[in-house]
């Protein structure tokens, strides 16, 4: 219950910024114009120091978090200082209490780039917080005081600043209270274990005094360059600025952010801004254009770097999104502006350089180049390099063709906007079209376009010329059917219904035949898994035998693999293709840490030039360092588990249920065998029938590539543990396969049939791990559980998993085996899928679901 209380919150909050956003926009449109119109009229060469007193802001507020950092023993890059302010400010704007609530957010980006942990962070960041807003109080409570002297102080804003300072006094002192005593201290470690743990961390944390003061130093600097720009702001318009004037107006600015929970006083700051300019003998119209190019300085030019800053940071998935929307948007402007006729004005400036001729082709070329883009912009998310390039060409003709057809500069901008984010994008699209099958159906495509160019000329010659009031000769019919076929006849017009009938039915014909043609020139390679050649399986067999050290590696040799070797043969992936993606499993099998990196690099290469990209499947916790030095990303999948044999014991009171069905079991005549290879047809045939049953009683299907399937080939040479009843009937059974960590047995199948008793598994588990510490022993790897051991989310994917795992009863199966698998008390360690971008998650998973089907 408390879960979905905390799920009904968050979803809750997230509507609420959803909603604020949306207030947001709608409240500053005015604004925006205002601002746009106060730019056109102010001296450029103040605003241009205005702009670069804006840069140095930013770097300010970089080196605040730098100092920050610095006052707890921690580092950071000013890059990552500046970055990290833009973008909370950024989030801040639709946060209640922003300043404060902004340090939850992009914390990853500074653990990942850094190294710094999450205490260390927030401690640092409130450190930032604090300091702002006690510069804030510094530099505005002088201006509270004139104003009251003034009695020019609305009793509201008064009333604000007041709920603000003593709710901000009651929290710092009640979480004092709490942190420092006993009782406080064990009702957070019960109610928030988190809270507690991050309370525990901030009292033992070491501080830095001296650079605690040059934080606050800086945040003055913040606050005199807020006043700088303000009086920028009245000299660029023609005002005559006094430094008194631009100290109270910017130290009200101050008190109203302070007295405003939502929107960072967005309104509320204009409009009294304006208000105590005018006390300093500034016009009203002045005033308010002031107001609205200082908050271009202040906020408005830092929102929008923070804008930059968030969806230019690497690996971004808006960034590889973008142009997709971008071209899809162009497509639309591109129609509704070709169906629109053009402005008068703009018009005739036209005509006087270009023929109508030449307008009426770019507005048809621009409606064309609006609905193939549409098409383009679906294959353009999914990378292919052809889609890329004809969306490039399409933007730039666009371009040309707004500006030809009637001066149409906004729709070209879009149109540039577009070409712009392509280039920029333009190593991301690498996907090879599929030019064997372009060119097996190019014949059919041929005769397609060839048979309805006859019809339509066909057609048009012997028409009735009632049915277009057009008596058409040979030539004239062949073009008609080719303007026709090609959606760009503007000039026929149907008399008769049988004359719209046609005209219909040779625009159907034509734009089939068209979208025909465009899937042959963008649809994907479809990469499938060849067969692979005896010999090069031999050879990777010889290399795991050689360098294996994992639990997955006889899988690697498996027959549904394909194999890469190095170029010097001493090392190899086992990889299945899925459409776009060759997704590996686990490591390279090779010769050290500096061999793995080298064969992921170049493995990756080649793909990327066979179109292909890349995932590699469940890598353990062990090795995640090495793909997050290689750029990769790692997405938690589940835990694998390994059992201690040398402290395996069926003893104490916990293992009672194990032991009472060992017990039952041997008591009613089963008995445990194991089974040596070679083993035979029969006893095969035997195994065939239980493995049968169970998919069949379990509802399930074969899956490969992490594991195993019945392969009657590879069971032959396995050893075979199997419990059979008194008639000597096999009912369940699980075969060991390979696994080369010298000291740890693995095995694959674990089956059995509907009518074994309960326990079969327990007894079968337990008298294999007896068997196994006979032979040497020291752990049995029992495998992976999907989805699980994600304790404490880091990240929106990790929170869909753990949100799947533990409500969703699709899952539910998961959550059964791990239960099963820890009443064994194994060892868990974490396994990874790695990737290289956000965008990749979305197609991986029907890709790993191709992978595993035999």
């Amino acid at each position: 219950m408390k879960q979905q209380y905390k799920i009904i919150l968050q979803v809750g909050l997230g509507l609420l910024s959803v909603g604020l956003g949306i207030y947001f926009i709608r409240h500053e449109r005015a604004e925006l114009s205002k601002v746009k119109e106060a730019l056109t009229t102010a001296d450029l060469v103040w605003i241009i120091w205005g702009l670069l007193l804006l840069i140095v802001f930013m770097i300010v507020q970089g080196v605040m978090y730098q100092k920050s950092f610095e006052s707890i023993h921690e580092k950071i890059g000013l890059g990552t200082g500046i970055s990290l302010y833009l973008k909370r400010n950024l989030i801040s704007v639709f946060l209640p209490a922003g300043v404060l609530t902004n340090v939850l957010f992009f914390n990853e980006m500074v653990e990942r780039k850094e190294g710094v942990s999450k205490t260390q962070i927030y401690f640092a960041s409130t450190i930032f917080s604090v300091c702002s807003i006690l510069t804030g109080i510094i530099v505005g409570l002088p201006a509270l005081v004139w104003l009251l002297w003034k009695q020019s102080l609305s009793e509201q804003l008064v009333l604000g600043i007041v709920i603000t300072t003593i709710l901000i006094v009651s929290l710092v002192i009640s979480v004092v209270r709490v942190t420092r005593s006993e009782e406080g201290t064990h009702f957070l470690g019960k109610r928030i274990p988190v809270v507690a743990q991050l309370m525990k961390d901030l009292r033992e944390q070491s501080f830095d005094r001296q650079k605690f003061l040059q934080v606050v130093g800086l945040s003055l600097i913040v606050e005199i360059i807020g006043i700088a720009h303000l009086y920028i702001a009245v000299k660029a318009l023609g005002g005559g600025p006094t430094l008194e004037m631009a100290i109270i107006g910017y130290a009200i600015v101050l008190l109203l952010l302070m007295s405003s929970p939502f929107l960072r006083g967005i309104g509320a700051v204009e409009a009294a801004l304006t208000y105590s300019l005018t006390l300093f003998g500034l016009s009203t119209v002045l005033a308010l254009s002031v107001a609205f190019l200082f908050r271009f300085f202040e906020f408005w030019g830092v929102l929008l770097m923070g804008v930059v800053a968030l969806i230019t940071q690497r690996d971004n998935l808006l960034v590889r999104v973008f142009p997709a929307f971008l071209l899809f948007l162009l497509g639309i402007v591109n129609i509704i502006s070709g169906l629109t006729p053009a402005m008068p004005g703009r018009l005739e400036m036209l005509l006087e350089v270009i023929p109508m001729e030449a307008i009426h082709a770019s507005t048809w070329l621009v409606i064309l180049s609006g609905i193939i883009m549409l098409a383009i912009s679906i294959y353009l998310l999914k990378g292919l390099r052809n889609a890329w390039g004809s969306a490039l060409v399409l933007s730039g003709l666009s371009l040309v063709a707004h500006l030809v057809k009637g001066i149409d500069w906004e729709e070209a901008l879009v149109a540039l906007i577009t070409f712009g984010s392509l280039i920029y994008q333009r190593h991301q699209y690498f996907i090879k079209p599929d030019l064997k099958l372009a060119r097996r159906s190019l014949f059919p495509g041929m005769v397609a376009v060839a048979g309805v160019l006859l019809f339509g000329t066909i057609g048009f010659y012997w028409l009735n010329p009632v049915h277009f009031n057009v008596d058409f000769n040979l030539w004239e019919s062949f073009k008609e059917a080719a303007t026709t076929f090609l959606l760009i006849n503007i000039d026929l017009v149907p008399a008769t219904p049988f004359g719209k009938e046609f005209l219909l039915g040779m625009h159907l014909l034509g734009g089939l035949t068209l979208a025909y043609f465009a899937y042959l020139f963008l649809r994907p390679l479809i990469q499938h898994t060849a067969s692979t050649e005896e010999e090069d399986r031999e050879k990777a067999k010889t290399l795991v035998e050689r360098y294996g050290k994992g639990s997955l590696d006889y899988f690697k040799t498996y027959p549904d693999k394909r194999y890469w070797f190095n170029e010097d043969g001493t090392g190899f992936l086992a990889f299945k293709t899925s459409r776009n993606y060759a997704i590996v499993l686990e490591n390279p099998v090779c010769d050290g840490l500096e061999s793995r990196a080298g064969i992921i690099k170049k493995f990756d290469a080649q793909c990327r030039k066979s179109g292909l990209r890349t995932a590699y499947y469940r890598i353990p916790e062990s090795d995640k360092d090495l793909y997050e030095k290689l750029g990769k990303k790692l997405l938690p999948v589940g835990e694998e588990a390994v059992l201690n044999l040398e402290t395996w014991s069926t003893e104490g009171r916990d293992k009672k249920t194990i032991r009472n069905a060992v017990n039952k079991i041997t008591k009613e005549g089963y008995s445990f065998k194991v089974n040596e290879p070679p083993q035979k047809d029969a006893f095969l045939q035997q195994l065939k029938a239980v493995s049968d049953e169970w998919l069949r009683d379990m509802e399930r299907k074969e899956m490969v590539f992490s594991q195993g399937a019945f392969n009657e080939k590879e069971l032959k040479q396995q050893t075979i543990l199997s419990l059979e009843n008194p008639e000597g009937k096999v009912i369940g059974f699980i075969n060991l396969i390979p696994d080369y960590n010298a000291r740890e047995a693995n095995f694959d199948l674990m089956r059995k049939t509907g009518d074994a008793p309960n326990g079969t598994m327990d007894f079968l588990f337990v008298n294999m791990f007896e068997y196994l510490k006979s032979l040497g022993f020291k752990g049995c790897n029992l495998g992976m559980v999907p989805m699980s051991g994600i304790d404490v989310p880091e990240n929106l994917q990790e929170r869909v998993m753990k949100l799947a795992y533990e409500r969703i009863r699709q899952f539910g199966h998961y959550k059964s085996l791990r239960s099963y698998k820890d009443k064994f008390e194994p060892n868990w360690q974490m396994m990874y899928l790695v990737y290289d971008a956000p965008f990749d998650l979305i197609y991986l998973p029907n890709a790993l679901e191709r992978v595993i089907e035999p």
